[in-house]
């Protein structure tokens, strides 16, 4: 690891790519009227290309907890979690990203695929 890269806005250069995560569970965010978008924040992300590349750091990062229930298993809290992922792109709509000014822009997000290893730290 050369160098580390901070912004979510780097994954443009890894989308549609598997890549390794590694991150810590920080809190289940739940949506007040569906809980089919209920989330996880991830934080101490780091993502790192198969089979090996230099890896980008994020402070954070939302996934849906239905997500993790599609690859077996949904992790607990404060648990440091290691699993394989897809980088994809997403256009934001209304909500919070409408009031923020960013309605219709990129963002760039992780899709789980399966878990590294079921061991916890």
């Amino acid at each position: 690891m050369s160098s580390i890269i901070r912004r979510r806005e780097d994954l443009r250069l890894l989308e549609g790519t598997q890549v390794r995560v590694s991150a810590r569970v920080k809190e289940l965010r739940k949506h007040p009227k569906r809980r089919d978008l209920h989330s996880f924040c991830l934080v101490n992300v780091f993502v790192t290309p198969v089979p090996l590349g230099e890896s980008i750091y994020l402070s954070h990062i939302f996934i849906l907890k239905r997500q993790f229930k599609k690859i077996g298993r949904v992790p607990s809290l404060n648990e440091r979690i290691n699993f394989m992922a897809t980088v994809y792109s997403y256009r934001r709509l209304g909500g919070k990203s409408h009031d923020r000014g960013l309605y219709n822009t990129t963002d760039y997000g992780l899709l789980p695929v399966s878990y590294e290893s079921q061991d916890t730290e």
